[in-house]
C-alpha cells in the first residue's frame, strides 16, 4: 500500500470527522491527539506492508530462473507469497 503522507493526513481526518458524526461515539481525547494515533498506525501499516513486500519479491529473485516482473506468473507468486506472508505475520 502507497499512500503518501498528505493522503495519511487526509484519511485520519475523515476517520475522526465520522466518528464525531456518529451519534453514540465520544472522543475522549482531543480531535487532534486521536488524528495523531490515527497518522501513527496508518505509518505503522503503511512501513510494515513495504516490508512484506521486499521479503516477497525477495522470494520470487530468489527462484531458480528468472520470472520478469509484471507477467502473469510473477503476479500470481508475488499474490501467493504476500498472503503467505501475512498470514506468518499475524499476531506478530
Amino acid at each position: 500500500m502507497r499512500l503518501s503522507h498528505e493522503k495519511m493526513v487526509h484519511l485520519s481526518h475523515v476517520i475522526v470527522d465520522a466518528l464525531a458524526g456518529t451519534e453514540g461515539a465520544r472522543l475522549t481525547q482531543p480531535a487532534n491527539d486521536v488524528r495523531n494515533r490515527i497518522l501513527a498506525a496508518l505509518r505503522e501499516e503503511v512501513r510494515r506492508d513495504a516490508e512484506v513486500e521486499a521479503r516477497v519479491r525477495r522470494k520470487i529473485s530468489s527462484q531458480r530462473r528468472n520470472i520478469p516482473e509484471g507477467s502473469p506468473e510473477w503476479e500470481v507468486l508475488f499474490r501467493k507469497y504476500y498472503e503467505e506472508e501475512l498470514s506468518g505475520t499475524r499476531g506478530a
